[in-house]
């Protein structure tokens, strides 16, 4: 670069640089022609300029739409916004929890957490720019959407990481825990535990993340010549998933009795209604009816009895996530990663095996003593 030129660059960078830290982050920027007349310079400086600043990460180019700012030259903090919907759910207050520990661990980050009202919709998607963060981790219940809502998600203009969502095209970036090997998981320790008439209780059919379990949970029992039971119990808006499961199963029970050995429940709180109306009925767990449940949370351990769950990898599941996040800040890409669960058994599941007549007829009310 020529001395003249090199000079009127250095005049210039000190001059905009300095009124560059005055913007707010994901602001647009002057012009050319602005920042032209504001140095009295040519377009080459300017270019010359805006070329250090792209390398420095300062700035970023639409086009035919402008300069935006980056950051200032004081900002080094990087912003990771966990977004889920505001409902009252064990298994994201402990993910949540878990992130956050690692996510503030991270040197030069920021965690902030934003919770989405049940009853808003789509609304949310607006948010989602450079103003909010500078990656997002993003739940949400896909089956509400379309394909344009989809596509707009996509497009957005910060890295979004998906998490329980499952959007599986090439360059997503995404958190898959396998969900169909989570019901393969649960259908095969009943099957070893001598089970063959087992019912599955499902408390929320229109989650992608729900389907995709029992899918597997049905598939492997069908591949060992066994038909389970459906009984759904999706809960009415805003009513307890355990309240809305009692009131389903005790009606159940009330026209049909006891008629299966074991259950694979896709909730925690689920299977607590489950439990509840069993005991009500007169029937025990694991006695009459053994339960499986699906998520491994601290209130598993503390029921009576204590559940066997099919549990998420929460340590994998942040590490992948962490993982993932740090290619991202180094211009690498996230990718799909993958966090199977793994069973924890306790004692909600009887052994079958062990008994020379295990029970496999239905026991009616009007029959316990």
């Amino acid at each position: 670069m020529p001395r003249m030129i090199d000079s009127e660059v250095r005049a210039a960078d000190k001059k905009l640089r300095k009124l560059l830290s005055s913007y707010e982050k994901g602001a647009r920027f002057l012009s050319y022609r602005e920042m032209m007349n504001r140095c009295g310079t040519t377009r080459r400086v300017i270019e010359h300029v805006l070329d250090q600043w792209r390398k420095e990460k300062l700035i970023w180019v639409e086009p035919q739409s402008g300069i935006y700012v980056n950051h200032n030259s004081q900002e080094t903090t990087r912003r990771i916004v966990l977004m889920h919907s505001d409902w009252p759910s064990e298994y994201w207050q402990v993910l949540d929890a878990r992130l956050e520990k690692a996510i503030t661990a991270l040197p030069g980050c920021t965690f902030i957490r934003k919770v989405v009202d049940p009853k808003a919709g789509k609304e949310f998607f607006r948010t989602i720019n450079k103003k909010l963060g500078d990656v997002i981790l993003l739940t949400y219940a896909f089956w509400k959407c379309n394909q344009a809502d989809v596509a707009r998600l996509l497009s957005a203009e910060i890295p979004i990481v998906f998490l329980e969502n499952h959007i599986s095209c090439h360059g997503v970036n995404c958190i898959d825990s396998e969900p169909e090997y989570t019901g393969m998981l649960a259908a095969d320790h009943l099957l070893k535990n001598g089970h063959r008439k087992i019912a599955m209780i499902v408390s929320d059919s229109e989650n992608l993340c729900v389907q995709r379990e029992t899918t597997g949970f049905l598939r492997y029992l069908e591949l060992h010549g066994v038909t389970p039971e459906i009984i759904y119990c999706h809960p009415a808006p805003c009513v307890s998933t355990q309240v809305w499961t009692e009131c389903v199963m005790r009606s159940y029970l009330a026209k049909n009795g006891i008629t299966f050995t074991a259950c694979f429940v896709l909730s925690v709180f689920a299977a607590l209604g489950v439990i509840h109306e069993i005991q009500a009925y007169g029937g025990t767990v694991p006695g009459d009816v053994s339960v499986i449940a699906n998520t491994e949370v601290p209130s598993a351990a503390l029921c009576s009895p204590p559940l066997t769950t099919v549990s998420r990898d929460f340590d994998k599941y942040v590490s992948e996530v962490i993982n993932g996040v740090k290619n991202l800040f180094n211009k690498k890409p996230f990718g799909q990663h993958s966090a199977r669960s793994f069973l924890v058994q306790r004692n909600s599941v009887r052994d079958l095996t062990k008994e020379s007549c295990p029970t496999n007829v239905t026991v009616k009310k009007e029959d316990s003593i």
